[in-house]
């Protein structure tokens, strides 16, 4: 039974930007633990106790609070430990998962992680020095083995589809714009019915080939020097058609930026006609989806496109950021897709040289604002003359 003080306490952890509320809520229940415990409340830090300042080399808990979980702990490995707490109920050895947690000189520390629920928003990361005599050497090197082995099979077969797969499309779409003659109407709709299959499953097929390509390193930035605004705009413009026939109204909320700036425009397009489309798909008809833009530094350049959809949990953010993962995909299928578009635009912002945050609530809608570090690209070392 969820009792009056329950929920007052809930309604006080579930706001971080308080502070004072949350940590006097948090701090007797951590401070209690004898292992590392991180109190984390709309994926923010909220807490920590002594423990686990120790293990993350902070002296004073306001060095650490407010920062993001994802700043120390890989948003992959929060997903597998809420999934495991949700199968054993956090009653056995089970749930504990070993990952590398980040300290404050950039350094990483390997732990044995669990999580525990800590009302409606809020859960606690309960870790400790992870045993590494366990770690067999020979076992890490198979399983990198099998990862390299698994992206060149990715990328592969995805080749190998490509080519068979445009003479699909190229063949039907003769067919059904009747290039060598007539044909029957029944017949023209089904080559049109192929076309946008062949189109739509050679999107997933670049969509997997991109994130082998940025998994296995292979990918590369070629900045040159343009408006991103413009950019922007032009990304804008080619879901135009996506949001009236969804019933959507897209609110441009781009700042003032000045001068032309260096990036790579084809990669920061494919990260914002992603996130456009991602939250199209999410909204439902008469919502709106905001995008703005920022100079944060003369370096960096803040994005962001933001929602009125159907919004996700703590435990579906970590999720949609995990490749082939969609999470609230319903029977029906209507939310269509890979699930790569949100991972490969977050490899794409790290290939930049920036980050990427996601805030949402459940029916609340969701936000996700990256930034881009620009920069000129290198000048070509010139051949040495005279020698």
């Amino acid at each position: 039974m969820t009792t009056q003080a329950d929920h007052h306490r809930r309604h006080r952890a579930s706001k971080p930007a308080a502070g004072s509320a949350a940590t006097l809520d948090l701090r007797p229940l951590l401070d209690r633990v004898q292992e590392s415990a991180i109190a984390v409340v709309d994926g923010r830090i909220a807490y920590i106790n002594r423990p686990g300042l120790a293990l993350l080399g902070y002296t004073r808990v306001d060095q650490i609070v407010g920062q993001r979980l994802d700043t120390i702990l890989d948003p992959r490995t929060l997903h597998t430990l809420l999934v495991r707490q949700q199968e054993t109920g956090g009653s056995d050895e089970r749930d504990r998962v070993r990952a590398p947690l980040k300290r404050a000189g950039g350094t990483k520390v390997d732990a044995e992680l669990r999580v525990t629920a800590m009302g409606a928003d809020a859960l606690a990361v309960i870790a400790r020095p992870a045993d590494l005599t366990s770690v067999l050497a020979e076992d890490n090197a198979a399983a990198i083995h099998s990862v390299e082995g698994l992206k060149n099979l990715i990328a592969n077969m995805a080749h190998e589809l490509r080519t068979p797969l445009n003479a699909i499309i190229g063949f039907s779409e003769i067919i059904a714009q009747r290039m060598f003659g007539d044909l029957n109407d029944r017949y023209a709709t089904y080559a049109g019915d192929i076309t946008a299959s062949g189109q739509h499953l050679l999107q997933i097929i670049n969509d997997i080939l991109d994130y082998a390509k940025v998994e296995a390193g292979e990918m590369i930035l070629r900045p040159e020097k343009i408006s991103v605004n413009e950019l922007v705009r032009s990304s804008l413009r080619l879901v135009t058609a996506q949001a009236e026939k969804a019933g959507l109204e897209i609110v441009d909320q781009l700042g003032e930026i000045p001068g032309p700036l260096y990036i790579d425009s084809t990669k920061v397009k494919q990260i914002v006609v992603n996130l456009l489309s991602n939250a199209i798909k999410f909204t439902p008809r008469g919502g709106k989806v905001r995008v703005g833009s920022r100079l944060r530094a003369s370096d960096k350049i803040e994005i962001w496109v933001a929602d009125t959809g159907i919004g996700m949990t703590e435990a579906e953010m970590a999720e949609a950021i995990l490749p082939f993962r969609q999470p609230r995909r319903p029977p029906d299928g209507s939310y269509a897709g890979t699930g790569l578009g949100l991972p490969i635009a977050k490899a794409l912002v790290t290939l930049h040289g920036g980050d990427m945050q996601i805030s949402s609530k459940p029916r609340g809608g969701t936000e996700v604002r990256f930034t881009v570090a620009t920069r000129e690209p290198e000048a070509p070392a010139l051949p040495l003359i005279g020698n």
